[in-house]
């Protein structure tokens, strides 16, 4: 007996979370013509076939059910492996070099943290070694810097980098999850970690076994919603164009373990969850200001126009949304939200404001948590 052919027009809708009235606007078809597709009272014309295949990404075999569909399911961001920043490494140092604030954190490490004696410093996820041209210039001689990650490229990028310092340096390709804590740091730190990982707390758990007594865990990291909302384009008065809100595709990252878009916030009380004390946080005072009449200001303009053009959102279009749970009419709205800012800042004098959202959270290792074979 032949196998029947099921068309999976609805199932397919569904995932791509559009109404059968926006489905049949893009085939330019009645949406009760949809309907007998889906409930199978008609079939669609041959001709239709290639144009639902195009339009939900999938071949027609799969769209005839002659294909599994799982071979074509979303495949989600894995962030805590190094494929995604080996292939991202340029956006990622130029949001580096956007985003940082050399001032302030010249100010967090001499009068917060008060860093004034020599101390070792362990960087988890430290990659090509940010953090430590960073900090080494900062800190009393005699200090050290060990490194680990589990990008190799990155991590030889580091070895060369840091031969210039005097200062004693160490690198460790590692993936953290199987990185087992053998020595005692003064200071453990990470940048832009914690919200990036499937596991937040299991790593958060081993840089506190990393440190020494009266040790300091530092973790920098970023809540999109404070960022969003420090955001302004006077696109928005001269065109009417609002920003339109990005935390429903940002739940449904959380959901799916892809990152969490309030990381920074939440901090705090994971640090406190571990068992530390001391616990404080900062946000960075950083805000920059995109404005090509200001000549100054040339490689933050450079800088802030190179992250925004290769955000996966802007190459991914409609589908990079739609995967993400949002229905085909906010994918609509956001794609043309795009377009039409980088139109303006392709016109001739396009100005725009935006916070970092970075925050800086720390806290301290109780004596009484020190194990006594370590002391």
């Amino acid at each position: 007996m032949e196998k029947q052919v099921q068309l999976l027009i609805k199932t397919l809708r569904k995932q791509k979370g559009i109404t059968q009235k926006e489905l049949a606007e893009q085939l330019q078809v009645s949406f009760q013509t949809v309907s007998k597709w889906e409930n199978g009272i008609t079939a669609p014309d041959i001709s239709y076939l290639p144009k639902l295949a195009e339009f939900f990404n999938v071949s027609t075999d799969v769209l005839l059910g002659i294909k599994p569909l799982k071979e074509f399911e979303n495949n989600w961001r894995r962030f805590d492996e190094c494929g995604y920043w080996n292939q991202h490494m340029e956006r990622t140092r130029r949001w580096k070099q956007l985003y940082w604030n050399d001032d302030y954190f010249s100010f967090l490490v001499k009068e917060v943290w008060k860093l004034h004696t020599p101390v070792n410093i362990l960087d988890f996820g430290c990659g090509y070694g940010f953090l430590g041209l960073k900090l080494l210039p900062l800190l009393p001689e005699g200090s050290t810097y060990t490194g680990i990650d589990i990008d190799r490229k990155a991590i030889e990028e580091a070895h060369q980098t840091f031969q210039e310092f005097h200062a004693e340096t160490y690198f460790i390709q590692e993936d953290l999850y199987h990185y087992k804590p053998e020595k005692k740091y003064d200071v453990v730190i990470g940048l832009i970690l914690i919200s990036y990982l499937q596991k937040p707390r299991e790593i958060i758990q081993k840089m506190k076994e990393s440190l020494a007594e009266k040790g300091k865990l530092i973790l920098i990291d970023v809540n999109m919603e404070v960022e969003q909302a420090g955001y302004y384009s006077c696109m928005e008065e001269e065109r009417g164009l609002e920003r339109p809100d990005y935390t429903p595709i940002w739940k449904n990252e959380v959901t799916h373990r892809e990152r969490d878009y309030r990381m920074g916030t939440k901090l705090p009380s994971l640090l406190k969850s571990i068992g530390l004390t001391a616990i404080q946080a900062r946000i960075s005072d950083k805000v920059f200001i995109y404005d090509l009449e200001n000549t100054d200001n040339r490689q933050i303009n450079e800088a802030f126009r190179y992250v925004h053009e290769n955000k996966d959102s802007s190459r991914g279009g409609h589908s990079f949304y739609t995967s993400r749970g949002a229905s085909y009419t906010q994918a609509e709205q956001y794609v043309n939200y795009y377009e039409k800012t980088k139109q303006y800042f392709d016109s001739g004098s396009p100005f725009a404001v935006s916070t970092s959202g970075i925050y800086f959270v720390w806290g301290e290792l109780p004596d009484s948590q020190i194990p006594r074979s370590n002391q």
